[in-house]
């Protein structure tokens, strides 16, 4: 199985509403560019804060083929990792998705990879690619950080 982590794009200056935060134009050019990196994917979840929907949307309007489209609430900003792993990452889903958020991407980068990935923070726009027969805490390969 096959999983991509997409921090959303640059977004606007923090706000006291942080999930009404929008992309800016740099952002939306660092989103589409990274969509070559993305190939067709079984479900993709998406972060309900505004940023995260407009980086999907854009990797969608990009080429990116996505056979399911799951908003959840799981994915945002501060979330935990269990119900991630535990819920989301299922096996009958062979190439995964998740258009969210810093610190929670980066923090399941390295759980999932273990010490390959000790170092890893991703920075807005920026992809991780993880290979794993299983998505369980240390059993992930960090294949590449874009």
């Amino acid at each position: 199985m096959k999983l991509y982590l997409m921090r959303h794009g640059e977004a606007e200056p923090y706000q006291q509403n942080d999930s009404g935060r929008a992309l800016t134009s740099t952002g939306r050019g660092s989103v589409a560019s990274k969509a070559r990196l993305i190939p067709a994917v079984d479900v993709m979840y998406v972060s309900p804060y505004l940023r995260a929907l407009q980086s999907a949307d854009i990797l969608v309007d990009q080429g990116v083929s996505v056979k399911h489209r799951i908003v959840d609430d799981r994915v945002t900003p501060d979330c935990n990792l269990e119900p991630i792993i535990d819920e989301l990452l299922r096996p009958d889903e062979p190439v995964q998705l998740i258009v969210a958020h810093n610190p929670l991407l980066s923090r399941l980068t390295r759980h999932l990879a273990g010490e390959e990935a000790r170092g890893v923070n991703l920075a807005t726009a920026q992809v991780a690619c993880l290979e794993a027969d299983e998505f369980l805490p240390g059993c992930a390969t960090l294949l590449w950080v874009k």
